[in-house]
Order: structure tokens, then C-alpha cells, then sequence
């Protein structure tokens, strides 16, 4: 029996559904798979190291987010349409992958500190009572020498099983597995929302005083809704624009 060439790579530990959709996607998008077609459900089983069931759920998880078509006669096919700046918006991929994929040499400049007064909008996603410690994490995505991406990711000092690192911070919180006492994140729900660049994102984005701009309002969630974190992405579009994908449903 001729065995298939190992195109995606062994998974293991907790959350193997995530982790079996982030080392298919991951293939997906350093294009390993021969006509953009996947193998059957059984091999890619094999090459994960994981069961079918699992495979399923996670094949099932990209088709949803529109990285996928399934049906009975053609198999498993990459979406034609399917592009970075439509799957990063659904957080499937980091911003870093996002920037890269379009040319660019990406640096990340991470600062962090312990507050107890967080916007008022903060308090209220994460629904915390006022004057809880939480992580205020900063994050500047410099896409080939200038500012691209802002991040400002917040999370309650009371979810890390312990202190966290300034290592472990600098993470998206999509990567901090098991740092959470409730996590990892499961899922995310955004908020686009038309903004006019305060002096902060002036400075931190060099964009012109109340000059148009995309803010992300992200809230974080566990696979059993404990809210995890809230996160205010400010974006100049001018270096990243974001697709949305839209199953037909009939109507």
C-alpha cells in the first residue's frame, strides 16, 4: 500500500479539534494541497495522529468560516475564493500571517501593564466589578517599518492560573491555551465599527487627527461562553482591508 506524503502535521493535547483546524488551515495556506483538494477524512486522521470524529469537527469548522467546500462526488476542496484577508477577520489567522501574506516584514511591538481603571466599555465586556485588576496588553503591528495594526487586548488579571510572563503576554490571545483558567478561546464575536482617529491612534498609527479609520471591538470567549478577554483593534486600512464570506441560504 503506498503510504500519502505527510502534507499536515501531528497534534496532540487538549482543544484537538482547534488544534487539528489550525494544522489544516495552516497547510491550506502554504498551499500543500495537490489541486487545492484535501485527502479523505481517514488519512488526514492518520497524519493528525487524532480520530475521524475529530477530523470531522474541525473540517466542519472550516467549512462554516467559508475555508471549505464539502460534497458526496467532489470531496473536500479548498474555497476558490478563499484569501488571508477572508479568514483573518474570523481570527483564523494572526495579523502577523495577514501582513506577511501581502509583502510585508512585520514586527510586533508589545507592551503590557496591570490596571484597575480599563475604558468603561472594557468593564462592561468583561464584567468584572470596578477596580479588578486586568492585563492591559498593547500590541503595534509595524508592517515594513510602519504602524499597520493596534491592538489592545484586556483580560482579568483573575483568569491566569498564574502571573503570566511578559513573554506569554506579547501572545494573541488565541495562542494562551492553557494560561486561562477558563480557556483556551473557542470563539470570538467583532464589532466593526467606523471610527475617527483620537490623538492616541494618531500617534500610534500615524494617521491624521479624526481621519477615518476601522475599529475592531472583539469580545473572547471559552467553548462554554465564560467571557475571557475584550480587545479594541484599531486598523489602517491602507494597509489591510477584510472580506467577509456568506454561505447562500436561499434568500
Amino acid at each position: 500500500m503506498l503510504r500519502r506524503e505527510k502534507i499536515v502535521d501531528s497534534v496532540g493535547g487538549a482543544s484537538l479539534a482547534h488544534k487539528a483546524r489550525e494544522a489544516i488551515l495552516h497547510s491550506i495556506l502554504e498551499r500543500r494541497f495537490e489541486d487545492s483538494r484535501l485527502p479523505p477524512e481517514n488519512e488526514l486522521a492518520d497524519m493528525l495522529g487524532v480520530s475521524r470524529t475529530t477530523v470531522r469537527s474541525a473540517l466542519q469548522s472550516l467549512q462554516q468560516h467559508g475555508v471549505l467546500t464539502r460534497s458526496p462526488r467532489r470531496g473536500t476542496q479548498v474555497h476558490g475564493r478563499l484569501s488571508p484577508s477572508m479568514v483573518a477577520l474570523q481570527r483564523l489567522i494572526g495579523f502577523s500571517r495577514l501582513l506577511e501574506e501581502q509583502g510585508y516584514a512585520v514586527d510586533v511591538i508589545t507592551t503590557s501593564r496591570l490596571t484597575t481603571v480599563p475604558p468603561s466599555e472594557v468593564q462592561v465586556a468583561l464584567d468584572l466589578p470596578g477596580g479588578s485588576p486586568i492585563y492591559e496588553i498593547s500590541r503595534l503591528f509595524v508592517a515594513s517599518g510602519k504602524p499597520a495594526i493596534w491592538a489592545i487586548n484586556y483580560i482579568g488579571a483573575g483568569l491566569f492560573a498564574e502571573t503570566p510572563s511578559d513573554l506569554q503576554l506579547a501572545q494573541s490571545p488565541f495562542d494562551m491555551g492553557g494560561l486561562l483558567l477558563g480557556g483556551p478561546v473557542d470563539h470570538a464575536l467583532v464589532e466593526l465599527v467606523p471610527a475617527a482617529a483620537t490623538a492616541d491612534v494618531v500617534r500610534r498609527l500615524g494617521l491624521k487627527s479624526k481621519q477615518a479609520y476601522l475599529l475592531l471591538k472583539e469580545t473572547h470567549y471559552s467553548g462554554t461562553g465564560i467571557t475571557l478577554g475584550f480587545s479594541l483593534i484599531h486598523v489602517n486600512d491602507s494597509f489591510v482591508r477584510f472580506r467577509l464570506y456568506r454561505g447562500g441560504d436561499g434568500r
